[in-house]
Order: C-alpha cells, then sequence, then structure tokens
C-alpha cells in the first residue's frame, strides 16, 4: 500500500467518524394561546437507546435567534459530549421587534405567559424524544436569562439547575413600563419583595424541589444590563431558595459565603462568589468577569453578542449541571 493511498484511508476514517458523532438539527412550532413561537432541537447521534436522555433550555438574547445562540455556546460540542438534547426555543418578531424575550411584563413573571410556551415546548420534546422529565437545566443569555431567573421560580419542580448570563431577577419590575431603568439601574422591584413572589408563583404545584441551584455571570463593563443585576438574581435565588427549605423565611438555608478573585491570564480574570446551604453544598454561584461587556463569555469570535477571551462560560455551566444530574 502506497503512502498516498494509506493517508486517504486514514482522512477517510477521520470523516466517517466525524460524521457518526454528529447529531441532529430539527425545526417544530408551537402553536398555542400565547401564539406562536418556532423551536430548534439538538439531537446528539451518541443518545445511549438505555438511558433517557437529560434536556437543556438554551434561550437566546435580544437580537439572536436559535441559531446564534447554539453557535455562540457551542452547544452541539456539548452535547455530543454530555449526551444531552438541546432546546432552542425562538422568540417571534411579531411579540418583540428586537427579538427579546418579555420579561420585563408582570404577565410573563407567572405560570403563564412566555413562561408557559417555553415550559410546553419542553414538553412537547420531552414526550416526542422519550427524554428524561426529571433531568431537565435551562441557561440563558440577556433576556433569556432574565427568561430563566422566572422559569425557576414559578416552574421549579421542572428543573434540576439553572445558568444565567447578564440576565435580571424574577420579577423586576412593578408595572412592566420602566424598560430602560430597569436595564440600565438595576430592578424596581426589592429582592425580597420578588422571593416572596417567586414562592408564590409556585407555591401550589404540588411537590417542589428543596433547592433551586443556579450560576450567574455578569461582564463587569456591560452597557447594557447593569452588573447589580448579578447581586439582585443572587439574592433573590438566596430568598426564594429559602422559601423552598421549609415553606418559610427564616435564613435556615445558606451556611456561608465565600469570595475567591482570580486574575487575568489567558482569559478576563474574575471574582466568584459562592453560597453554600447548611449541608455544606454549594447551591449558588456568582462570577463577577472583568472587562467582559455584555456577550457570552468565551463565545465564537465575530459573533454579536459573544466575547471569545473567556472564561468559557458554556464549560462552567455544563460543570455546575453535572453536579445536579447532567
Amino acid at each position: 500500500m502506497t503512502l498516498k493511498r494509506l493517508y486517504l484511508l486514514v482522512v477517510l476514517n477521520i470523516c466517517s467518524i466525524s460524521f457518526a458523532l454528529a447529531g441532529t438539527w430539527t425545526t417544530d412550532k408551537y402553536q398555542g394561546i400565547y401564539g406562536a413561537r418556532n423551536y430548534k432541537i439538538y439531537v446528539p447521534d451518541t443518545l445511549s437507546s438505555r438511558v433517557k436522555p437529560a434536556i437543556v433550555v438554551m434561550l437566546h438574547g435580544c437580537q439572536q435567534n436559535a441559531a446564534d445562540f447554539a453557535k455562540g455556546s457551542r452547544i452541539e460540542k456539548w452535547a455530543d459530549k454530555e449526551k444531552f438534547i438541546a432546546l432552542f426555543p425562538e422568540q417571534n418578531i411579531a411579540y418583540n421587534s428586537f427579538k427579546c424575550w418579555n420579561w420585563i411584563m408582570p404577565a410573563n413573571n407567572a405560570r403563564a405567559g412566555e413562561a408557559q410556551v417555553i415550559v410546553e415546548m419542553l414538553d412537547a420534546v420531552i414526550e416526542k424524544y422519550d427524554a428524561d422529565k426529571e433531568r431537565v437545566f435551562a441557561a440563558g443569555m440577556s433576556a433569556g436569562a432574565s427568561m430563566v431567573n422566572i422559569l425557576g421560580n414559578c416552574y421549579p419542580e421542572r428543573f434540576k439547575a439553572l445558568a444565567s448570563h447578564d440576565g435580571s431577577q424574577f420579577y423586576s419590575s412593578y408595572m412592566g413600563m420602566d424598560f430602560a431603568e430597569v436595564v440600565l439601574s438595576g430592578a424596581n422591584v426589592p429582592a425580597s419583595v420578588a422571593g416572596f413572589y417567586g414562592n408564590n408563583c409556585s407555591l401550589f404545584v404540588g411537590q417542589r424541589p428543596k433547592v433551586m441551584p443556579i450560576i450567574i455571570f455578569h461582564g463587569m463593563n456591560s452597557p447594557l444590563m447593569s452588573p447589580i443585576h448579578a447581586f439582585q438574581v443572587e439574592t433573590e435565588f438566596k430568598i426564594f431558595n429559602d422559601f423552598l427549605d421549609n415553606g418559610i423565611r427564616d435564613n435556615s438555608y445558606f451556611l456561608e459565603k465565600n469570595v475567591k478573585s482570580v486574575p487575568d491570564t489567558k482569559t478576563y480574570g474574575y471574582t466568584l462568589y459562592t453560597t453554600t446551604n447548611s449541608d455544606k453544598d454549594i447551591f449558588i454561584e456568582r462570577y463577577m468577569i472583568n472587562n467582559l461587556s455584555h456577550g457570552w463569555s468565551g463565545g465564537v469570535p465575530d459573533l454579536p453578542y459573544n466575547e471569545p477571551k473567556g472564561p468559557d462560560a458554556s464549560a462552567m455551566i455544563m460543570k455546575f449541571f453535572k453536579r445536579f444530574g447532567l
């Protein structure tokens, strides 16, 4: 066998392996009482026929779509590696001209509206692919992160853990008419009030979890979402988790909070705040990333709302989710 022929066989073998590991993208459509939305699904070809796959719901930000967010987060790589299905709900321009999820509206901070749209998409995917309804996770960027935080408060029985990148807290506005003020200056609803409403939103759903873990990222140079949002998201989820623990707010859930500073290296430096529960489990991680603007940390170069320098938010999210059953 000549060297040239051997090289050709090796190349063909590598290509065939790559093709075998590739997954499938499918586009579907939601139609319900809250209108019509498209959604995309990525299913790895490597899924086991013996184990029901987990699902990771990925919610894009304003002026993005499912394809943009999938590319920036490199979701195919992670879905192939960790063997989960990725669901990308997509906002319809008919409901927001900038393709933002309408997280600012109080009507959507409920078990209704756009939150219900996303959950009904999730139900359809679980049924179609026989996925594991006990292993569902959600991550989002900006407006998508704000919707993730709504889902965590109003549908905690549906999700094992959450990831919020440059998002706003659940129930950020009383009236929903102060979008610019909230974005630039932080939520107008105190976290204590929002946590109380979060508890009420999911109070009568039957068996709620005892914990709703969340990993939070925020760029310290974000021009669109003030860094105060990350602190508010963390505080609201502490209060909400305190209710989940035993049904009352008595500060029984958090044990301590640790702070770690990581200097700039090949990636932006950051400060990590971790909150530990009474079982000494870290259930909240908050990364305040130096010099990061309003983009997915560790995302794809030359793609809007992506910051390739990192640290790699997708890798950190997957590590966090795996602690809770991904």
